[in-house]
Parts: C-alpha cells; sequence; structure tokens
C-alpha cells in the first residue's frame, strides 16, 4: 500500500503515451475509495493536479512540432526520473503524519495556517512550468537574526535564479524539514521563530541587486517578497513560528532569451560574496549550479544543451501563461440566498442557526458582522484563542453571547435552559478549550487527545441541541464556517461534522461554508469518504468571505436602518445599542422612535407588510407596536381609544409628581377577551416618550433576574446617582398580584434610595375585574366585556374604515366581536355557520375540536406549528409546502398563526377568541355528538401530542392545567369550584362520573411523575363517588410521587372526607420588635423589683444583683421583719425561678441582637427606623449595666483587696469589658466604627483573660485575635499590637482544635483575616477555600433566620499594602467622604467603588465566573466569593474572566464592583 501511494503521488506533468498508466491507477484510486481506505487523500490531490498536467502536456504538444515534442520529454522524462530518489527516501518517514496544504501560490492568502508537524508534499522538479516547484528549507542552522536573513537570501536568490533559468513558477518554503535533516520527516511543518518580519523583508529587497548584478530589475518582477504564514500547534493554539515563503514567477515577457547569473554569499566564509558567478537550474526537486562541474568539456556541453533548449522553454513558457484560464460561472451567490432562507428570500424562515467554525485570521474578522444578524441558537468554537482575539472576541463588541463549554449541556433541559439563557442569548460554546483560562479543563488538545477526552461531550452536547424539544427538526441550519482549512478526517471539526449528521440523519440540515475552492475539496472528500454522499448542493465555496459578508447583511436588513433611542433628561435621548438591549432578555423594551426608519414607506414592501399586519390584529392576533405607529402615521385614522384610556394614563403620570416610593404598582383588571393588555400597551405606546417603557416578555423569569434588567434600563445612559426618567413596566396576562409584588419588593431592594422611579402596570386577567378593582388597596383601573356608546360608535367608524383597505373585514371576527358588543347572538351565528357541514371523523375537524377546547378553558392557549403538521400529516418540502392553515380550510378563519417565544421562537395555531371557540365546542357536542369528554380523550390517546416536538410543554402544561386547575373567587373567578371547570362541566354529561374515571387513569398514565393528576382522581373517587377504597389507593399514589403538604393533606381527607388546601405564603422577613418587647418588659420588672423596700437601702443594690443572678435566695435577703416585708418576699417567692431567668434570657437577647446589628443590615434600607431601634437598644444596655456592673463597686474592691487573685482579675477584666460593651465578638467589631481609643485597654484586658484562664475557651482566643487586629487596624503603630505572625500561629492551633465542624462561624471568620492569600504568596494557605466553605455552612445553621430579610455587613476590605495593613475597614472608607450628604447612596449605588480614593486604597483581585459561581484566583488556588450585590453576575451561566474587590463578612468572602474582561 505505501509503495502505491509513493507511487503515484507526483507534481509533473507526464507525456500523453503515460495517461494509459494513469488510468489505470486511477481504476486503483476507486477501488481503494470503496474501501474506505484512510490513505485516499494522499492519492486523490496528487492525481488531480496530474490530470490536469497530463492535458495540458496533451493541449501544448498539438502546438509543437513533433522534434520539439520530442526533445520536450526527454527533458521532462530526466527531470521524474531524479525525483524518484527524493521520493523514495521520504517513503518511510511520511507514512504516519498528516498531510497539509499549500499556500495559494502568487497570492496573499492571509488566511492560510500551516500546522505543526504537519507533512506537505514532497519536494519537485519543473512541470509544466506554470505549476509551482517547491524546495524546503529547515534553517535550523541560523543563530540569530543576522544569520537568518544571510541565510534566507543565500537560499532565495539561489532557488529563484533555478526557477527563472528553468522558467518555472516555484515556492521556496523556510521553516520545513528538507531531506537532509533526519530529525523530522521530509516536508515536515516546524517553522521558524521571528522577531523582526520587517528587517528579513528590509535585508531581502537590498540583497537582489548584489546578488543580480546584471539583471537586478528583472529579479525583482519575477521575486515576490517574503510571506510570513503563521504556524498553529496541533491543538490550535498560535505556535509563534511562521513558514517563511517567497514565490518565483518567471514571466516569459521578463526572461525570454535570458540567462541569469548571480553572485552567491559562502556561508562557511564568514558570508562574503564569491569571486565569480553562478548559473542555477532546476533539475529535479533539486536546484544545481552548473558552474560548478568540473570538466571543462562536459560544462560546455551542459551550456550548448542549455542555449539549445532555452528557446524551447521559453515558447512552453509563453503557451501556459497564453493557456485561457477556464473559469465556471459561479450562482454561489444565489445558492447561499436560497440556503439560507429556505428559497424564502429572507431570514425568517428558520428560527434559529447554529454556526460552527474554526480557527479565524485576525483580517477575517473584519468580514465576520454577518453572525450579528444571524438568529443565532449557538456557536460551536474550535479556536482556542477566540475569546482573546478571534471570531468571539469580534461578536462580543456588538452582542451579548455567554461562553460555555460543552459539559455545561447535561442535565434536566428545562434547568439548561434557565440557567444558560438559552433562546434568549448567543451560547458561545467553547470545544477545545481556551488560551485565555488557567483551568487544566480549559487547556486546548491535539486531535488524538481531543477525540479520546472532550469527542463525548460534544456529541452529547450536540444530541441535546438536536432534540427536537430544544430545536425543531427542519426550522435550524447548522452552519460550518470553515475559515481556516481543514487538513485532517481526525480534526474535530469534521468529528462534529460527523455527530451532526448523524443526529440529523443527513446533511439536509446541514450547510458547508468554505473559504477556498480548494479548503472546500478537502472538505467533501473527507466527507464523501466517511458517507458516500456528495454535499455539492450544501455548500458555498466560491464566494470571498467579504462577499459573504455582505450577501448575508443585506438579508438581516430592511432598506433602512435606525437607531434606536430612549428617553433621559430635559427631553435628551441616549442611544440604546445592540448589545445593552441584548442585555435585557426578560424586557421588550419600548423605544421613542420605535418602528421609525426600518423600512421605506414608499414601497410595495411596506404596504403589503402594514396590510398584513393590521388584518392580524383584527382577526385575533396580539397587537404590535407596529399598530399604533400605523394609526399615528395616519392621524385621519386613529386607534380606537377606550374610555379608560385617559384616566389610566393620568394615573400614571400622577405617580411621577411626588412618589412615596421608588417602585410603585398600578393594577388594570380585565375581563378575558374585552382587550384589556391592548389598552395598556396604548397608553404605554403614548408615553413612551416621557418615560422609558418596557414590557415583561416571561412571567417566569426569576423576579430578582427582571429587577436586575429593569434597574440596568433605569440607569442606562446616566452616571449621576439621580435618575429622574422613570420607567414604565408593563406585567401583561397576570392572574394573581404575587408574583408581581415579589417583583415590586426586589426592586425596590436594588433601586435603595437613589432618586428613581419604577411604575409598574399589572395587567389581571379576571372574570370579575369590576370587584376585584372594588376590593383593591392601591392605586388601579380596569375594563369589562362591555362597550358604552362612545366606544360602540369609534367601532363602527373603524370598520368602514377596514373596509376601504381588506376585502372581507367582516371576517375579523375578533374585531367584530367587539363591534358588536360582545354579543352572544353573534358568536352563536359564527359557530353555527362555519361549522355547519363539519366532518368530526376528519383530521381537520378532530384537530379544530382540540384547539377550541384548549382555548375554552385555557386563555391564549396554542399548539406549535410543527406538532399540527404532524397531525394532519403535511409532510415538510425543500421550498414550499402546504401550510397548516390552508389545510385546514375552511376553518381556518377562526384559527390564527402567530409567533410564541418561550422557550426559544416558534409558530404556533390558536383561536382567534375564547368566545368563539366556546361556542364551537358547545356546537360540536349539541349537533355533531362530539362531546368534551370524546375531545379530551381523543387528545389522551394520541401519542404525537406527548412525543418530543417543539412547543410540547406548553401544550402538555395547558392540557394538565384544563384537567387540575380549580377555580377560585381570589383569583379572579366567579366562583370556587371542587375540580377543573372542565372535569365539573363532564360530570354534568350523561355518565359523567365514569368519563371522568376514564380520563383521569389516562392522565395519570401520560403524566405519571406528577403528582396533581392521581391527587384529583382521589378526590373525584372520594367526594364524587365516596369510594373510599379506591381514593386512598390514588392518595397514596400521589403521595409516593411526591410528599408534600398537599398530597399528605389528601390522604388525611379521604379518611374525613373534607377538602381544604389551604395555601400558605411565607413572609420572608425577620421581625426584632419580639426581642425589643421582651428587654422593655425585663427592664420593666427590673425597675419594679428594685423599687421595693427591701431593695431601697444603700447596700441592697447587691442582694439585688445576687438574687436576679441566681446566688442568693429570696428568702436570705436581710429584711426589717415587717409584715410587710415579709409578705413580698412571700410573694416573690412564688415567681423566684421566672425572677432568677430573666438575666440569662436578657443577655440573649442583647447578644441576638449584637449579632444582629454587627454582622447584617436591612436589605431594604429603612434608616430611621434601624437607628431608633439601635439607640432603643443602647438605652437599654446602659441601664443593664448600672445595674450589674458598677464601676463603684469595682473600685471599691481594688480599694480594699489591691491584690487580687487570679480568678478575681480576670473577672475584673470580664466585667470591664462587659460594661464597655467588648465581651463578645460582634461587640468587638463595633469598635471599628467609632474608633474607640479604648481598643488598646480592651484588646489587653482580652490577652490578659486568655493568657491567665485555666481553660483557654475557643471564645476568649477568637476575641483575643479579634480585638489585636482591631487594634493594628485603627492605632498601626501601637505597640501593644501583637505581632501578625504570633495571632496567625495561634489561629492555626484554633483551626486545629475546632476542625471543619465547628458551629459558629468566628474562627473560620478569622481565618479569612489573617490567612487570605498574599499578592506575591499564590501558593500559601490552599485551605482559605475549606474555610470559605465551613463558614458558610456554619452561617447558614446560625444565622440563617437573619438573611433571609436582611444582607451581610462587612467590615474590613482588602487593601493593596501587606500583612494587617492590608485590612481597610469600611470606617477608614467612610471618612474619606464624611462630608458627602448622600454618603448611604454611594454604598447602596456601588458607586463609591468607583472613587478615585478608593480606588487607590483597595486592591483588585482577578478571577472567574463559571456555572454562575464566582471564584477569586491566586495561581492555581480558587477561592470561591459571593457577589456582595443583587445581580452583580450576569445571567446565563458564562465562563468569563473578571475582577473585583474583596470584603470580609461574617457569611464569607464578599466581591464588589464585578468588572467583565470584556468590558
Amino acid at each position: 500500500m505505501l509503495e502505491i501511494k509513493c507511487l503515484f503521488y507526483c507534481e509533473y506533468t507526464l507525456h500523453i503515451k503515460d495517461f494509459e498508466r494513469f488510468l489505470k491507477s486511477y481504476l486503483l484510486i476507486i477501488f481503494i475509495k470503496k474501501m474506505h481506505i484512510h490513505t485516499l487523500k494522499w492519492l486523490e490531490g496528487p492525481f488531480h493536479r496530474t490530470k490536469l498536467t497530463t492535458q495540458m502536456s496533451r493541449e501544448m504538444s498539438s502546438q509543437m512540432t513533433e522534434s520539439q515534442t520530442t526533445g520536450v520529454c526527454t527533458v521532462m522524462s530526466s527531470q521524474m526520473d531524479r525525483n524518484k530518489d527524493v521520493e523514495s527516501s521520504s517513503k518511510m518517514q511520511i507514512k504516519s503524519k498528516s498531510i497539509g496544504s499549500f499556500c495559494q501560490f502568487d497570492q496573499h492568502s492571509s488566511s492560510h495556517r500551516y500546522i505543526e508537524n504537519y507533512c506537505l508534499p514532497p519536494e519537485s522538479g519543473p512541470s509544466n512550468l506554470t505549476d509551482a516547484v517547491h524546495e524546503y528549507k529547515l534553517l535550523a542552522r541560523a543563530e540569530n537574526t543576522d544569520a537568518m536573513k544571510k541565510k534566507i537570501n543565500k537560499e532565495v536568490f539561489r532557488f529563484a535564479a533555478g526557477c527563472m533559468n528553468s522558467r518555472t513558477n516555484g515556492t521556496i518554503h523556510f521553516g520545513v524539514a528538507d531531506s537532509k535533516n533526519s530529525t523530522y520527516s521530509h516536508g515536515e511543518i516546524i517553522g521558524v521563530s521571528v522577531e523582526e518580519t520587517d528587517s528579513i523583508i528590509d535585508y531581502f529587497n537590498q540583497g537582489i541587486k548584489s546578488s543580480f548584478e546584471e539583471n537586478p530589475e528583472d529579479a525583482k518582477r519575477c521575486i515576490r517578497q517574503p510571506r510570513f504564514v503563521e504556524v498553529l500547534s496541533c491543538n490550535s493554539t498560535l505556535s509563534g513560528k511562521y513558514v517563511i515563503e517567497v514565490d518565483v514567477v518567471p514571466y516569459h515577457s521578463i526572461v525570454c532569451g535570458k540567462m541569469y547569473r548571480i553572485r552567491t554569499f559562502d556561508e562557511e566564509n564568514q558570508w562574503k560574496k564569491s569571486k565569480g558567478h553562478s548559473l542555477f537550474i532546476r533539475e529535479g526537486a533539486a536546484t544545481r549550479d552548473v558552474y560548478k562541474i568540473g570538466n571543462p568539456s562536459e560544462l560546455q556541453a551542459e551550456l550548448v544543451k542549455l542555449n539549445t533548449n532555452l528557446p524551447l522553454l521559453d515558447t512552453i513558457r509563453k503557451g501556459a501563461e497564453m493557456k485561457p484560464q477556464i473559469k465556471q460561472t459561479s450562482n454561489d451567490g444565489e445558492k447561499l440566498v436560497n440556503l439560507l432562507t429556505y428559497g424564502g428570500g429572507t431570514l425568517d424562515y428558520y428560527n434559529y442557526y447554529i454556526i460552527v467554525t474554526n480557527k479565524s485570521h485576525p483580517e477575517q474578522l473584519q468580514h465576520l458582522q454577518f453572525l450579528t444578524t444571524l438568529k443565532l441558537f449557538c456557536v460551536l468554537d474550535f479556536d482556542p484563542d477566540s475569546v482573546k482575539n478571534g471570531s468571539c472576541h469580534e461578536y462580543r463588541k456588538v452582542r451579548i453571547a455567554n461562553l460555555h463549554t460543552p459539559g455545561q449541556f447535561h442535565g434536566d433541559p428545562g434547568t439548561l435552559t434557565q440557567n444558560l439563557n438559552l433562546y434568549k442569548q448567543t451560547s458561545w460554546i467553547l470545544c477545545n478549550g481556551r488560551v485565555d483560562m488557567n483551568k487544566g479543563g480549559d487547556k486546548p488538545l491535539p486531535p488524538s487527545e481531543w477525540l479520546k477526552t472532550k469527542a463525548g461531550e460534544v456529541q452529547d452536547m450536540i444530541s441535546y441541541l438536536c432534540n427536537p424539544d430544544i430545536l425543531p427538526r427542519g426550522r435550524f441550519l447548522v452552519i460550518f464556517l470553515l475559515l481556516s482549512v481543514v487538513e485532517a478526517m481526525n480534526d474535530p471539526i469534521f468529528e462534529t461534522f460527523m455527530s451532526f449528521y448523524k443526529n440529523l440523519r443527513g446533511t439536509q440540515n446541514i450547510l458547508s461554508i468554505c473559504t477556498s475552492v480548494n479548503a472546500f475539496q478537502k472538505w467533501k472528500d473527507f466527507i464523501q469518504t466517511r458517507t458516500e454522499l456528495d454535499i455539492n448542493g450544501q455548500n458555498i465555496c466560491e464566494l470571498e468571505l467579504s462577499q459573504i459578508n455582505g450577501s448575508i447583511l443585506g438579508l438581516g436588513k430592511r432598506k433602512k436602518t435606525t437607531e434606536r433611542l430612549l428617553p433621559s433628561d430635559g427631553g435628551s435621548s441616549v442611544l440604546l445599542k445592540q448589545i445593552d438591549e441584548d442585555s435585557m432578555p426578560a424586557l421588550d423594551v419600548l423605544c421613542q422612535n420605535q418602528c421609525e426608519n426600518v423600512y421605506d414607506e414608499d414601497s410595495e414592501e411596506f404596504q403589503d407588510f402594514k396590510k398584513r399586519t393590521e388584518a392580524e390584529f383584527y382577526r385575533g392576533d396580539k397587537v404590535k407596536w407596529w399598530n399604533f405607529y400605523f394609526s399615528d402615521k395616519t392621524p385621519t385614522k386613529p386607534f380606537v381609544k377606550r374610555d379608560k384610556y385617559t384616566q389610566i394614563k393620568q394615573l400614571i403620570r400622577s405617580q411621577t409628581k411626588e412618589p412615596t416610593s421608588t417602585c410603585v404598582m398600578l393594577n388594570l383588571f380585565h375581563q378575558p377577551g374585552c382587550g384589556g393588555t391592548t389598552l395598556a400597551m396604548h397608553v404605554m405606546w403614548d408615553l413612551r416618550r416621557e418615560f422609558r417603557c418596557a414590557v415583561l416578555k416571561d412571567n417566569t423569569v426569576p423576579k430578582t433576574e427582571v429587577a436586575q434588567q429593569v434597574a440596568q434600563l433605569l440607569r442606562f445612559g446616566k452616571s449621576e446617582p439621580s435618575f429622574k426618567t422613570p420607567v414604565l413596566l408593563l406585567v401583561e396576562d397576570s392572574e394573581e398580584t404575587e408574583n408581581t409584588q415579589e417583583l415590586q419588593h426586589c426592586l425596590r431592594k436594588i433601586i435603595g434610595e437613589l432618586d428613581a422611579l419604577v411604575i409598574i402596570l399589572n395587567c389581571i386577567r379576571s372574570k370579575t375585574a369590576k370587584e376585584k378593582y372594588k376590593n383593591c388597596v392601591i392605586e388601579s383601573q380596569y375594563i369589562t366585556a362591555a362597550l358604552s356608546k362612545d366606544e360602540q360608535k369609534a367601532f363602527e367608524v373603524k370598520l368602514q374604515e377596514l373596509q376601504e383597505i381588506h376585502e372581507t373585514p367582516e371576517n375579523f371576527y375578533s374585531f367584530m366581536i367587539m363591534k358588536n358588543n360582545f354579543s352572544k347572538k353573534y358568536v352563536k351565528d359564527v359557530a353555527n355557520n362555519i361549522l355547519r357541514d363539519v366532518d368530526v371523523g376528519i383530521k381537520q375537524a378532530q384537530l379544530l375540536s382540540i384547539l377550541a377546547l384548549l382555548m375554552t378553558y385555557v386563555a391564549e392557549s396554542n399548539i406549535s406549528v410543527s406538532i399540527c403538521e404532524d397531525f394532519l400529516g403535511i409532510k415538510r418540502r425543500l421550498w414550499g409546502k402546504e401550510s397548516v392553515m390552508d389545510k385546514m380550510e375552511p376553518y381556518s378563519c377562526l384559527l390564527i398563526e402567530l409567533q410564541v417565544e418561550e422557550h426559544g421562537v416558534y409558530k404556533a395555531i390558536r383561536f382567534i377568541h375564547q368566545r368563539i371557540a366556546a361556542e364551537c365546542v358547545e356546537v360540536l357536542n349539541e349537533r355533531h355528538c362530539s362531546p368534551k369528554s370524546d375531545i379530551i380523550q381523543n387528545m389522551l390517546h394520541c401519542d404525537l401530542f406527548f412525543d418530543r416536538g417543539i412547543g410540547r410543554d406548553n401544550l402538555l402544561q395547558s392540557l394538565k392545567s384544563m384537567l387540575i386547575t380549580r377555580q377560585r373567587k381570589t383569583e379572579g373567578n366567579e366562583k370556587d369550584t371542587l375540580f377543573s371547570p372542565l372535569i365539573e362541566d363532564i360530570n354534568s354529561e350523561h355518565n359523567g362520573a365514569k368519563k371522568i374515571q376514564d380520563i383521569l387513569t389516562q392522565a395519570s398514565k401520560r403524566f405519571d411523575k406528577d403528582f396533581a393528576v392521581p391527587q384529583a382522581l382521589a378526590r373525584h373517587y372520594y367526594l364524587n363517588e365516596k369510594n373510599f377504597a379506591l381514593a386512598k389507593d390514588w392518595a397514596n399514589k400521589s403521595k409516593d410521587i411526591k410528599e408534600n403538604s398537599y398530597t399528605v393533606d389528601t390522604v388525611g381527607q379521604v379518611s374525613r372526607n373534607k377538602t381544604p388546601l389551604i395555601r400558605h405564603w411565607k413572609q420572608n422577613t425577620y421581625n426584632i420588635s419580639g426581642y425589643i418587647s421582651e428587654i422593655d418588659i425585663t427592664m420593666t420588672v427590673f425597675d419594679i423589683v428594685k423599687g421595693l423596700p427591701m431593695f431601697e437601702e444603700k447596700h441592697s443594690h447587691a442582694y439585688f444583683k445576687q438574687v436576679f443572678k441566681g446566688k442568693m435566695p429570696l428568702t436570705s435577703i436581710p429584711t426589717d421583719q415587717s409584715d410587710a416585708q415579709e409578705k413580698l418576699i412571700a410573694v416573690l417567692k412564688d415567681f423566684e425561678k421566672f425572677l432568677t431567668s430573666l438575666k440569662p434570657a436578657l443577655d440573649r437577647d442583647f447578644k441576638f441582637l449584637e449579632e444582629f446589628f454587627t454582622y447584617t443590615r436591612e436589605k431594604g434600607v429603612d434608616k430611621e427606623k434601624q437607628e431608633k431601634n439601635r439607640k432603643c437598644i443602647s438605652d437599654h444596655f446602659k441601664s443593664y449595666m448600672s445595674l450589674f456592673c458598677s464601676s463603684e463597686e469595682k473600685q471599691s474592691t481594688k480599694k480594699f483587696k489591691p491584690k487580687l487573685s487570679s480568678y478575681m482579675e480576670i473577672e475584673e477584666c470580664r466585667m470591664f469589658l462587659e460594661e464597655k460593651r467588648a465581651n463578645n465578638f460582634p461587640r468587638i467589631l463595633q469598635f471599628l466604627e467609632s474608633r474607640d481609643d479604648m481598643i488598646e485597654q480592651i484588646a489587653e484586658k482580652h490577652s490578659f483573660i486568655y493568657k491567665n484562664s485555666s481553660t483557654k475557651s475557643h471564645q476568649d482566643l477568637t476575641n483575643h485575635l479579634l480585638a489585636h487586629i482591631i487594634l493594628k487596624v485603627i492605632k498601626p503603630k501601637s505597640k501593644r499590637a501583637k505581632p501578625q505572625k504570633e495571632m496567625t500561629d495561634l489561629l492555626k492551633e484554633l483551626l486545629q482544635e475546632v476542625g471543619l465542624q465547628h458551629q459558629f462561624p468566628e474562627p473560620y471568620y478569622l481565618a479569612l483575616l489573617l490567612l487570605w492569600p498574599r499578592k506575591s504568596h499564590s501558593d500559601q494557605n490552599k485551605d482559605i477555600t475549606t474555610y470559605v466553605e465551613r463558614i458558610r455552612i456554619s452561617c447558614r445553621k446560625q444565622f440563617s433566620h437573619m438573611f433571609r430579610a436582611r444582607t451581610p455587613i462587612v467590615h474590613f476590605y482588602l487593601g493593596k499594602s501587606d500583612g494587617l495593613d492590608r485590612l481597610v475597614s469600611k470606617a477608614a472608607l467612610d471618612g474619606f467622604f464624611s462630608k458627602v450628604r448622600e454618603r448611604n447612596v454611594l454604598w447602596q449605588s456601588a458607586d463609591i467603588f468607583k472613587e478615585q480614593q478608593v480606588k487607590d486604597k483597595l486592591l483588585r483581585i482577578n478571577g472567574t465566573i463559571e456555572q454562575g459561581e464566582l471564584y477569586a484566583e491566586y495561581g492555581n488556588l480558587r477561592i470561591p466569593v459571593r457577589p456582595a450585590y443583587l445581580g452583580g453576575i450576569r445571567s446565563g451561566h458564562s465562563t468569563e474572566k473578571v475582577s473585583f474587590y474583596v470584603g470580609f463578612a461574617i457569611d464569607g468572602p464578599l466581591a464588589y464592583d464585578i468588572q467583565y474582561e470584556d468590558s
């Protein structure tokens, strides 16, 4: 096999007599191809070239005489024989190397790169003179740049002279192993390191004249400038090396009749110029100096021969140059448009595109703008440099892309969709690592290693992407954008192609775009070898990248473009860029110039679009901003204004005058189908120049995330802390206020004390809209399904306007229902007329009945177009097919096709109006014997609705809701129901109970992992049929699926026959008023007892203390023996246990409140209330200290007992510290705020206690360490402060003692302060990550009740200094802004970290975000850190490099001012 391979691998032209031999070779190649032998590429490439050169030889020979032909063939034959030795010597070396392709000859192919250790084809001799010969030089002996320049010049000029004298094109390559080097394979790409390309080029140009002394101008015209081709490592990263190439093109008009002698430079003789000339020719694969022939007669004979053949060579050269280049007319431009648009001419057909791409070149990046116009679901990128300086970096300049890895696409699809922000933002998946990340898992790999370690992850990810539940089959296009040549079949991107091929079962939805025909030929050959398929119909290869870019940009844009503007202060505007809009995926932002300058409004295209959009809205589609825009452009035909329009507009404006809160909510209650959402959007449209307006697109998005995006919209284009342009947010189609209240709470937390306002207009669908309005405690409005006379007149006028434009506006049933004032008779007539002759046995009628039933019981429910197509048996065909609406004739007038944005964008079908749907269900039942039970059973028994497919989740959610969701008055329904309305309606049918059993039993099989269906069936059995045995079975099945309060309650209700299911709402606040009240009561008791006669004496205070400390029984108190005092003692004796419990309880209360206020602060800022509470507690504590820690008593003790025992001294220290409120961890921390001069004395007292205590308690040690840390921070030059090393050693001992299961967080907090890594010692304290994890766990155990409604306080920040000096207190930062009034606003908005004084003080740490988690990085050490502010990390789980400031709180390190590297 190897001999066959090398035998036919040749670059020279063969005589026509050799054609028969090559024909046999061709047949052999076909045989090998059938056998799928991997060496095919070796054979095919050279054979194509041989075939072309053979044809050229034939044509040239026909133009020459027989003698000339014979002479030429003799020369060629001898050259071919000389090549054999070179080829044979390289046989064994080439065997194990992948083959690379040459740069295009005599072209500046900037995108071409070589791959290290791949092999180029063997060096070659002259063939047809226009095919380049190749010569390799390793350039291994060049010690420095100077030697390299000289070596390059020497070799280039001798090679160039040989080519010019032999009249053949040629390329010499430096950095490629030649046959002289045994270390590498022949032709192996090694590359050379080049520091200064300019100096090599300059020296090269200077050297031409000194070498080509006789004809320097000819040489300059024939020898091209050096080309520096980058060499990639086998893992696709830049190696830093180049292959230096020089092309030689000896045009006939320049070299005709000339021989070129040159002067060479002797490397062995210090690069001195040779005394004589050299005459070089190409002989086989080598360059030979004719003048080196030693024998004079042989030299003379050789020269005569050269001179004799020179005219012949000139003739051949001229003929080769004159040979016309056959260029096929390319239709790739039109082909590209058809493939991208499915023949439709616009980019609207495909819901999403998936791009798979490889290494890009800097010069290609300017032509990748088209990526920003495509609806990209994801990009699979095999360029490890992409994020740093490649296509990803370019894309992220103008659009948002989350950086992911293939491993992140494993898990529950719903969770992945939410975490990765799929469908909302582009997912950029780095499939072969990243050079900008330090982690080992991000390391780029060569193909052999990639196949072993990463190929599996990529294949699993592709299976996920091709799941019909994720992307509908046939509605997404995979584009392989090959920016560099794929050189081998083991390339990861080719393996990726095969994975898509397997999952998509063919190439119909795969498009390949190559940057050259040669690159495509290799790609095509690889695919044919593996699949036996020809992908010519699914490729683009004859367009420049710039042409591809322009063509796609033309598809993605209308005839006009505009910049989107938002209103700002004083009537000004700010530009909303696409990347900023991408960062708010939960919001549909309404700009003040919405819809302007998008189309050429005089064009036929715009008029068609306008007519179609109006028709869709009046037929029943949701209103679009375009509908209001059309009306504004035609003032004589305004949009119908409802009577409540002005009231709602005034209500919104009134909130801006004197707002009482940063976020207010207004409710608009509306009955289904009466135009409530349309009214709200109409008001918003007319307020778009006064407010920054947005619509919440998805109510399921976490409210914290929505709040973050609304705050971003509020702040956009503003730098000052005053945001005077308010935000108006529309939350539409809500059925409850609870979620919106949570959003309001989140917004208040984020906005804080900023001078800003957000107004939430909450549209609530309710059948009892008027009653809800009457009972609502906040400002509201309502709208019902009843028109006033003025509104009816307005609809009459609008109908006349529609009749002027549209052919049959009477068929706009949604509009006509309103025009007829929601007349039941009109709705009934429409349903009866259309369904008069319906055949319920055909698929169309069945689909219609299912859609009607869904819309009747679940508002806005729909079925995706793809599911409808499958149900109706519509086959998808390329470029044109029968539509669902066509197939549903004559019933399609009742249906509308709309676009659904949930888990992506897809087309769906629904009924035009709920009232018509409900009436159709009745008609089907009464006139066509198709009851509701039959329709739902038909649906439950159809596997198609439960198989995989886009929109399936929405459909199943609607189906489940129809079966189990009960009505409640509290949620705006007319009555409370025991079952869902559908089940209750079926119960009223003939044999209804049995039908319900069958329906719910079948539903429990379909929803086998949902507890609610068997729970509903259990309730049916014990409520409707009194069958408690079956009820118990189904209740237990429900509990087995999921045990919660509802399922457990159902099990209990089976026996009790009661059905209340109470919904509880837990308030996430923590109320401290109980602690304060307890302190108030305790202090009142102390005051009462202290005022009793037996404690009024001067020395009776000591008894008071002893009694409440439990050290003296009441009966031991001295009295005056009076009856009154004896009776008092007797009464107190009954309450003695209670009285002695007061002080310990009070101590616990004070301790808790100290921790409460020292470790945490309110999330919602109510500073006045907080200060009031703290003052109240402080006053009580002072009173408490006066009762139990008298300084006079201590002084008296010292006076009479100057030498106290060690125990007494320790107690005295403890009493002192308690009096000074410095006796525990949180109280010591408070001294950071006061910067009290007493800190030295406090530190000494704690040191004394720790040093002299017989038992070293953990608490004493933590107090001792913290006191000295604070002393060092407040008074860095204090001589009493302990050295850091001493404290660190003590801390390490403590950590060893407490281990990793300690219940209190204080030891781990000290570990953060003392053991956090230093700037220059990244390898120290590797246990810090463990301590961060432990502090979080212990805090959750101790303070979880606090952190629900409060946020931790940071007392220390990480500064730029060393040692303990790097700990910067918050009080120190506040000191920079002592004269700033709104200092709290600086902290609340995080703007304080943008102040220069803070920047100069704090150290910015580098880190990464992975899977939504933030890490600080010190070399290989990664420490988990939490964002301090809500929304500090972007959603989408993008893997990003960031930097931030670090603060230390009691629950771990917090990150402030998180800055993304890409910004």
